[in-house]
């Protein structure tokens, strides 16, 4: 008999917790996602709704939600009479949402930096988190914890619109198959947002909006990036964000 999709994704004593407070939509969705970034479902295999529910012990209800938000970002692709099958996703389509994101983003961290100043302990645990899953290399773990790392500085700017905007790229599953891709340092990327925390922890949103850029346009290729590269050929994200927190005014003492 088959598991209980409770059991079939656990990933450890560290992690089932975490996995068993989401909602049974979102784990069939990273469970599925998992599968076809690591090949056991290939592009052009096809995901039978029925047979998923009885191999994972659940309704069709939640497989049928995971199916559609994966095919909302282009990750599987349902048509008549062929039913649901996986896609590959392209690189320029990839590039195009971490476009899109690099400009969110940064106005995102100019609008949210008065509110977090003096006010980031739950990004610097986010933090800490993505430094223990990049020296894991646990690519799961750090999504879990870059995604919402991301969203908090969203939320804070208090724009509904640029929240709805970025949310509507669903990088809940985008980060997964960038990271999957192994384009990423993930210590590197882990140590540049420990700058962005303190950028927005003195309030400084311009230099905090410049790293979030640069962030998302490291996934981009250099001749494709709308800002300036890292400043030559041999610069690092990490090496760029202490350059730009060194550049910082001195802050002001009351």
């Amino acid at each position: 008999m088959a598991e209980p999709v409770e059991k079939v994704e656990r990933q450890g004593e560290g992690e089932s917790c975490a996995l068993a407070r989401e909602p049974a939509a979102a784990r069939v969705r990273q469970l599925i996602l998992a599968r076809i970034l690591d090949g056991v479902y290939p592009p052009g295999a096809r995901l039978v709704e029925l047979r998923l529910a009885r191999e994972l012990a659940i309704s069709q209800t939640p497989v049928r939600e995971a199916l559609r938000q994966l095919e909302a970002v282009g990750i599987v692709r349902t048509e008549p009479w062929r039913g649901t099958r996986v896609r590959e996703v392209s690189e320029r389509e990839m590039r195009e949402a971490y476009q899109v994101r690099a400009a969110l983003e940064q106005l995102a961290a100019r609008l949210a930096a008065p509110r977090l100043a003096g006010r980031v302990e739950g990004l610097r645990r986010r933090v800490a988190e993505l430094r223990a899953a990049a020296r894991a290399r646990d690519i799961e773990r750090y999504a879990r914890n870059d995604v919402p790392f991301h969203r908090a500085i969203l939320e804070a700017s208090g724009n509904s619109i640029l929240l709805r905007t970025w949310e509507s790229l669903n990088f809940e599953v985008r980060t997964r198959v960038h990271l999957a891709r192994g384009h990423s340092d993930l210590a590197a990327v882990a140590d540049a947002h420990q700058a962005v925390v303190d950028a927005l922890a003195e309030g400084d949103g311009r230099t905090a909006g410049k790293l979030l850029r640069r962030q998302a346009e490291a996934a981009i290729p250099l001749e494709e990036c709308i800002t300036p590269p890292l400043d030559g050929p041999g610069r690092t994200l990490a090496a760029a964000a202490e350059d730009l927190a060194s550049a910082r005014p001195p802050r002001r003492t009351r």
